[in-house]
């Protein structure tokens, strides 16, 4: 089992979750904040999951550590699965999350079907390369015609969720947590290690 695990963010809400559900395990988590700067690796795969490979690889070599990336983003069914990889960056490369709502918005004004789900996957790779572990996690909804709420983040205020029944962007932290794509993700690796130990 591994002791010490870096997760491969700056982002300290998302190292809380993290955090909050891998508590049970004798795992020492940190995160990019706790290393001197490391340049960032080009994001260039085609899927969410051969993103989260190459960034938990990259970082977990550089490092000497083994490390756990993800990579997440939205997938409208209309635009077939639009913006996906291409989430964070939908308007342009340096796209606020306002920006890339307003393009959304815009390219599904007239549409009907506006089923989306939220997908992330996550890979945890040691020094030598080697990818350990890989599971991905869905968050289902539905794409809203106007933002609705004054949480979250990115596409947040655009989605329904047809689990909370209710904008993600007015859900709580912990309703967030028990439902969203990362938290489903981290859930299924932290009962594959359950196993292990």
């Amino acid at each position: 089992m591994i002791k010490e695990l870096v997760i491969a963010t700056h982002n300290m809400g998302k190292l809380e979750e993290f955090k909050a559900l891998m508590k049970d395990l004798p795992i020492e988590i940190k995160c990019l904040e706790d290393f001197d700067k490391v340049d960032e690796p080009e994001e260039t795969g085609r899927t969410f999951a051969a993103n989260a490979r190459l960034k938990a690889q990259y970082y977990a070599k550089k490092l000497g550590v083994p490390c756990i990336a993800d990579d997440s983003g939205l997938e409208v069914q209309a635009l077939d699965g639009a913006p996906g990889v291409r989430s964070a960056r939908y308007a342009g490369e340096k796209a606020t999350d306002e920006e890339n709502n307003e393009k959304l918005l815009h390219i599904m004004k007239f549409q009907v079907k506006r089923t989306c789900r939220f997908r992330c996957a996550l890979a945890v790779a040691l020094p030598s390369g080697k990818v350990l572990n890989e599971v991905d996690g869905i968050c289902e909804g539905m794409l809203l015609h106007a933002p609705l709420g004054d949480g979250g983040f990115g596409y947040d205020p655009l989605f329904w969720s047809t689990e909370l029944h209710k904008g993600m962007a007015e859900a709580s932290v912990q309703e967030k947590n028990k439902i969203s794509h990362r938290g489903k993700a981290i859930r299924k690796l932290v009962a594959l290690w359950e196993k292990k130990k």
